[in-house]
């Protein structure tokens, strides 16, 4: 397994690798193409683009439901407590191919006691192969089945997937298996594994073995709607957590690439990879293509020195060791901590990067939206998306007239792209082509033809924002 590394605006970064025993930091290679604009487009190769649209296309891929299910538990090992994969479905037949899996299910292990209070909690991860293929990783701490046991242990559901609440519910009947014993748990998942990945709205049926009657019983699970951008985020909670203007300066800095990190205390774990996770999809039809670790184990804390943009959620606890790494660290950070809701580290201009027209829009609606939420994830996610959206489209939405075929390949002609921009959306929109993401998204509209980045999103639909707001206010009150 490797951490996705990226390409900033004027190097070329190899993927890091931490199959090791440590975690190693990108080397960055000068390029030495920086004059020509189109060629700079293909900085992703097209075996890994084909595989990336392979992988996001799950509506019509035939892979299993999950790809494996572990039980990571503790044990105490040179009077510390180490994580290992204690159970594995389905086993594999050689070494694990994810060492750093435990590591990411317990990455505050150093902070676990025995006899301490367990709560349960769920979060999650993203391991990237050095291929740049993605597997999420769901998490959800329990108690120990063992009742002479009072650590932890966490089932991790390990799927190419990105859906929270399709796994959230696999992760409840697991959790409710728990309590009987590991059979029960191996009878579901055997099930389970063989089952479709269900359409946006569609359901599928699992068998589960009720222990009070001795019969099988049928478990529904159910697949949100909006298909896979926004499965695996709350954008509901991040509007709870954080101010408008915040987010608003957050959602610009992961737009232009910045280092981003947020920290948030070990307790709330759940918090601080949903946090991260929803950051990252704020850029659609845009995405977050360099390096992102929603909850950073302390043995990886050598990556917030990465010269490369990256987004990383660390635990407050570890913050003493984090300063310790950035001492000698010269690049600019933006450093955000959820449990005081302040900036404890900017570039300075993080109020500047998007022009005040775009600024007021966002937070104009944003503010009348807050109000109407109702902690539905559906509901609440499709309203504050469509806010951003709006803005991606004015930035990128007329890329279409600009494709033109350049040696046999359709590419995005990028200068009269940028050119034709609105005028005070400009600069802005030239440093995002100077971005790795749009770089891919660059390369991926000429793949695909007349598919449309924005499903539909028109002009008229812009238009129209403050009537859909107000729908939706009129809907919820």
């Amino acid at each position: 397994m490797s951490v996705a590394a990226c390409t900033p605006n004027s190097h070329k970064v190899k993927l890091s690798s931490i199959g090791g025993s440590q975690f190693k930091l990108p080397t960055p290679v000068a390029d030495n193409n920086e004059s020509d604009r189109r060629p700079a487009l293909r900085k992703v190769d097209r075996p890994t683009l084909a595989r990336a649209k392979k992988i996001g296309n799950t509506d019509t891929l035939d892979i299993p439901f999950f790809d494996r299910i572990v039980i990571v538990s503790l044990k105490s090992q040179e009077d510390k407590l180490e994580p290992y994969v204690s159970y594995s479905f389905p086993k594999l037949p050689g070494p694990d191919p994810s060492p750093f899996l435990p590591l990411f299910c317990f990455p505050d292990v150093h902070r676990i006691k025995e006899g301490g209070l367990v709560l349960t909690s769920t979060y999650s991860f993203v391991l990237t192969e050095v291929t740049g293929d993605k597997q999420y990783g769901y998490c959800r701490r329990v108690k120990s089945r063992d009742k002479n046991s009072t650590l932890p242990q966490v089932y991790c559901v390990i799927t190419k997937l990105g859906s929270l609440e399709l796994y959230n519910v696999l992760l409840d009947k697991l959790c409710e298996l728990h309590c009987h014993s590991e059979a029960a748990v191996h009878g579901f998942l055997s099930a389970t594994i063989s089952l479709p990945i269900p359409a946006p709205g569609c359901k599928v049926r699992a068998k589960q073995l009720n222990h009070l009657t001795g019969r099988f019983e049928d478990v529904e699970i159910t697949r949100p709607l909006d298909g896979a951008r926004l499965e695996h985020v709350e954008l509901n909670k991040l509007l709870q957590w954080l101010t408008v203007q915040q987010v608003i300066e957050l959602f610009g800095s992961v737009l232009l690439e910045r280092r981003v990190l947020i920290s948030c205390s070990h307790h709330h774990l759940a918090k601080l990879s949903s946090c991260v996770a929803a950051l990252s999809t704020l850029i659609y039809p845009l995405k977050w293509e360099c390096i992102y670790i929603p909850i950073l184990p302390r043995q990886m804390i050598e990556a917030v020195t990465a010269p490369t943009p990256y987004l990383i959620g660390a635990m407050t606890e570890d913050m003493p060791a984090v300063k310790r790494e950035l001492e000698e660290d010269s690049e600019p950070l933006l450093h955000f901590d959820m449990d005081t809701s302040t900036f404890l580290r900017s570039y300075g201009d993080e109020a500047k990067l998007l022009p005040a027209k775009s600024s007021n829009m966002i937070k104009t609606e944003l503010l009348n939206l807050i109000p109407n939420l109702r902690h539905d994830s559906e509901q609440d996610n499709a309203a504050i998306s469509t806010v951003f959206l709006t803005l991606m489209y004015k930035l990128l939405g007329h890329y279409k007239e600009h494709l033109v075929d350049y040696q046999g390949v359709r590419e995005l002609d990028t200068e009269p792209f940028v050119r034709n921009a609105r005028r005070y959306l400009r600069p802005l929109v030239e440093q995002i082509t100077d971005t790795q993401s749009f770089g891919i998204f660059a390369m991926n509209i000429g793949e695909a033809g007349d598919y449309d980045q924005f499903k539909n999103f028109t002009e008229d639909k812009v238009a129209s924002r403050s009537q859909s707001v107000f729908s939706f206010r009129r809907t919820f009150s």
